[in-house]
């Protein structure tokens, strides 16, 4: 059904006007009509060139220049990033809730050559306008601009992208992409839909994707194109909010999930509300941050889980887990063969393909310690089991070490802590040699996690076991894609 000969933006672009005009690419609800938009595959490419037209007006000859988008979520982003990609730019998408500090870093080591914005940053750091005021062009701004026919791609391994990882520690990395990298995994992206709308006896033409994740997150990004490429439509939700809202006035059948909106979803499920989620049924989600009991609950009421695991260095490919069983409910899945090829070295997974990275942009040496050889170094630990399955078991920078030389995944104790409804939130670390769990959670309920700590303790070999429990007042910092930081 999607075996569609797309690789390259201009190629898509292309096929978006000539394949499935009338179709409906995007719908959002806008609020200065109070209503939701319809937008066609040619209203969308029509743009999309507009938006081409105006960078080569405006930077004379964008080839090569890195073009940064600094907003929230909208059309206009997305038709953005395809648009600077056609006039031959870089695409640099910005993080907006990052501190103005993080915001200037990443401006000034791309070098930006423009500056596509929403006023929302603006407003909240005027700084931004201090410093680049001569950069900054309005999101919408491509609407006064004739179409241009844009950059045919002459190399689809020159760099495309940069788009900066949300790392726990220390300045985020620019990861570098080329067109080369984004397509290579678009048939793992599409080919699911086969067999799932097969089962379900749906024309994917009238299957809808919802999309929370912003757009400067590499699921987002790849979504942006893979469903572009099916000619399928995506729903826009700008602002969480307005979950609710907008998932009742579009017809949604599927969704990329964050935690917390996987959780909000299960709560209305076991709660027997499952009518608030109108037709959605299909949710793909990261399986590190979901329990197993939550998605076994889910697929128990009628939803298709697609478990995955990725990562930006490997263009959002990885592993994918489309099997509805308890057996394998923990995995990430199986590999994208022949796409990727995946080794464990040293209980760490390995990968190497056409998806994997350019490198990490003015890195050369976190480049060489990650690639090596043409392998990815992930830094995840895995297992896998007989029949392919994969499963992660921590992280190898997080991996404590102690005296004894035992290593220690605080990820696997972290899980086990998680299973008590009291604990909030939770990371293990080292403490003067030995296992410590520090807890976030109600000061009422501390003895009861004590109580849990004890037991998870009995059922571990004696080097896992956690002998020291520190409880916090307040939750653990987060990054600016929400992820805890770990000291």
């Amino acid at each position: 059904m999607f075996t569609l000969p797309v690789f390259t933006i201009d190629q898509l672009v292309r096929r978006m006007e000539t394949e499935y005009p009338d179709r409906i690419a995007m719908r959002y609800y806008d609020d200065a009509k109070e209503g939701v938009q319809e937008v066609t595959y040619r209203q969308y490419a029509h743009d999309i060139r507009c938006i081409a037209g105006e960078l080569e007006a405006t930077l004379s000859d964008p080839v090569g220049k890195k073009v940064c988008i600094l907003a929230a979520n909208s059309y206009h982003y997305a038709a953005s990033i395809f648009g600077t990609v056609l006039a031959g730019a870089a695409v640099v998408p910005l993080n907006l809730q990052k501190s103005w500090d993080d915001i200037h870093y990443e401006l000034d080591l791309v070098e930006a050559a423009a500056v596509l914005h929403d006023g929302k940053y603006l407003d909240r750091e005027p700084a931004l306008g201090e410093v680049y005021a001569d950069k900054l062009l309005p999101i919408t701004g491509y609407q006064k601009y004739q179409p241009s026919e844009g950059r045919v791609c002459q190399d689809r391994e020159a760099l495309m992208a940069i788009m900066f990882t949300s790392g726990t520690t220390g300045r985020s990395k620019g990861v570098m992409l080329s067109q080369k990298n984004l397509f290579a995994p678009m048939p793992a992206y599409c080919d699911p839909f086969n067999v799932m709308l097969a089962e379900m006896g749906v024309d994917h033409y009238d299957f809808n994707h919802f999309t929370v994740l912003p757009m400067f997150h590499i699921a987002a990004f790849t979504s942006l194109v893979s469903w572009a490429i099916m000619g399928m439509a995506h729903n826009l939700c700008t602002d969480l909010r307005n979950f609710y809202r907008d998932l009742s006035l579009m017809p949604c059948d599927t969704m990329a999930a964050v935690p917390v909106l996987l959780q909000s979803i299960h709560r209305d499920v076991m709660r027997g509300r499952k009518d608030r989620l109108g037709k959605l049924r299909t949710l793909t989600c990261g399986a590190a941050a979901c329990t197993p009991q939550m998605m076994l609950d889910l697929m128990h009421n009628g939803f298709f889980i697609m478990q995955m695991y990725g990562l930006t260095e490997t263009s959002g490919d990885g592993t994918w887990n489309n099997d509805q069983s308890e057996k394998h409910i923990s995995s990430v899945g199986m590999g994208d063969e022949p796409i990727c090829q995946y080794s464990i070295q040293d209980g760490e997974l390995c990968i190497k393909g056409d998806p994997v990275m350019m490198g990490y942009y003015k890195e050369p040496e976190l480049t060489a310690e990650v690639l090596v050889d043409g392998w990815f170094h992930t830094g995840d630990l895995v297992r896998k089991d007989e029949e392919g399955y994969y499963y992660i078991t921590g992280r190898k920078k997080n991996l404590i070490i102690l005296a004894s030389g035992e290593n220690v995944s605080p990820e696997e104790l972290e899980k086990l802590l998680s299973a008590c409804t009291d604990v909030q939130e939770c990371i293990v670390k080292e403490k003067d040699g030995k296992i410590c769990a520090e807890v976030y959670c109600p000061a009422e309920a501390q003895d009861a996690v004590r109580a849990h700590i004890t037991e998870v303790n009995r059922t571990l070999p004696l080097y896992k076991r956690m002998t020291l429990v520190e409880f916090r007042s307040a939750p653990f910092a987060r990054n600016a894609t929400g992820k805890l930081v770990r000291g």
